[in-house]
This record gives C-alpha cells, structure tokens and sequence, in this order.
C-alpha cells in the first residue's frame, strides 16, 4: 500500500510538468494524497550536467520545505538528481524514476535499454545504470535529438523518433524499453506492441505501493553541517538533519 501523503518533487522549474505528473501519480495511487512541488530555482529543462548538479540543490530545498509533513518522496527527473543526498538527510523513503524502472526491468530478469530526451543525457545515464546491480542487463540509451518541452510540442515528430531509437535497441538485444523521462510518462500505449515498454513513473508507483509501513530515517546518522547561503529551510534541514522542522 502507498504512503499516505507523497512529496512529488519536480526538480526542474516547469510548473506545468509538475502539475501534468501529478494528475498521474494521483491517478496511479488514489489511495494517496499526493502533493506537488515545483523547484524554486534551476533549469526549465534538466539536459546538461550543471543543470543536473542544480537540480539536485533544488530537490533538496523541496524536501526541507516539506520536511514533517509527507510519509514518502517522489523524486521526478529520470535522473534521479540528488536521491542520495536526499536520503542522507530524509526520515522518508525515496523513490526516483531510473531506480524503479531500472529495478523493475531487473527483476524480469530480460535485457532493458532506454529511450530519453537530449544528447547529453546519454553518458550520464550510463555513469547511473552501470553503477547498479542491474547492470549486465544493460543494453544501453539511446537518446533524441530534442527535450522533454519539444516532444509536447511535436508529439508525431516525437513519437516516430521514440519508435526507431527502440528498434535500435532491440535490434542490440534490449527486450524491454524504459521510456525515461518525465515528459514521455503515458506514451508506451502509443509505441505499438512490439516493444515491451516500461513507464518510468508507473515503475515509481509501484515501489511506492510496495514500500513498508512507517517512516523510514536515513541508513548512517548524519552529521550536521553548518552552511550559508542557502534557504533557510534548507539551512535548518542541514543543521539538524535528525529533527521534524
């Protein structure tokens, strides 16, 4: 069963996304209350590593404005920006869409490649999914040549781009294709019935479901670390990384 209330946050600056996976993730847990975050600061679009860098400050910043209320974390850019330091210092469980999606690939136990939005993220996503136990399963990524805001723009344009990024993958032996990245949540319907899809949020959703009851604070104590220029919320969280405010 999911949490009672999850923690979406969208570590990225695009409202509108925030609001599109949050009607999801509703429609996927409707036995949660599911309450949406939008990062105060960052990129519209996270596609290069200095906007990833920044996206996981401003995950950190949502989770020390929110801290004491929510029973989970959802973390919604595919690249898992800033899951384990928000780890480190939640007292909730965090879920990010690559792990659940790679893990859910995994325990299939067939070959998964990914499809995702922007160049750079290839390299990156491959430093992540070689990093974990899945990984010789890994067929690869295969990413297009435009973001997330183009593919809402352009959804045939997308969509036909999506489909031969798939079939090289299957051609390389991938039987499964993550669909990574927010903005392609609810397309694996549209990709047609040769390829077994995997969407990355319903992979989110269902971990959430199989979380266990209860809070869960962080692996190792953590120590607290004085800082400056930083929100005060997030000042505070770092400071007392063991509290509830």
């Amino acid at each position: 069963m999911a949490p009672d209330r999850i923690l979406l946050i969208n570590p990225n600056t695009s409202a509108a996304m925030t609001d599109r996976l949050a009607d999801l993730a509703q429609g996927l847990m409707p036995g949660s209350e599911v309450v949406p975050v939008t990062a105060r600061f960052g990129a519209e679009v996270i596609a290069t590593r200095a906007g990833y860098a920044i996206a996981g400050h401003a995950a950190l910043d949502a989770y020390a404005c929110q801290r004491g209320t929510v029973d989970a974390v959802l973390l919604t850019c595919f690249g898992d920006p800033g899951l384990e330091a928000l780890r480190e210092v939640a007292s909730v469980p965090v879920v990010g869409l690559l792990e659940a999606s790679v893990q859910l690939a995994g325990r299939a136990g067939r070959p998964f490649g990914i499809v995702t939005a922007g160049r750079p993220w290839g390299p990156m996503l491959d430093e992540r999914v070689n990093a974990m136990p899945e990984r010789s399963l890994y067929r690869g990524t295969r990413t297009l040549d435009f973001d997330g805001l183009a593919l809402a723009r352009d959804p045939d344009m997308a969509l036909a781009a999506m489909i031969e990024a798939a079939e090289c993958l299957a051609n390389g032996g991938a039987e499964q294709i993550i669909l990574g990245g927010a903005a392609m949540v609810g397309w694996g319907a549209r990709m047609g019935s040769r390829f077994a899809t995997i969407d990355c949020l319903k992979a989110a959703a269902l971990a959430l479901q199989s979380l266990p009851s209860g809070s869960m604070a962080p692996a190792d104590p953590v120590r607290p670390i004085a800082s400056q220029g930083l929100s005060p919320e997030l000042a505070r969280l770092l400071a007392n990384p063991s509290g509830t405010a």
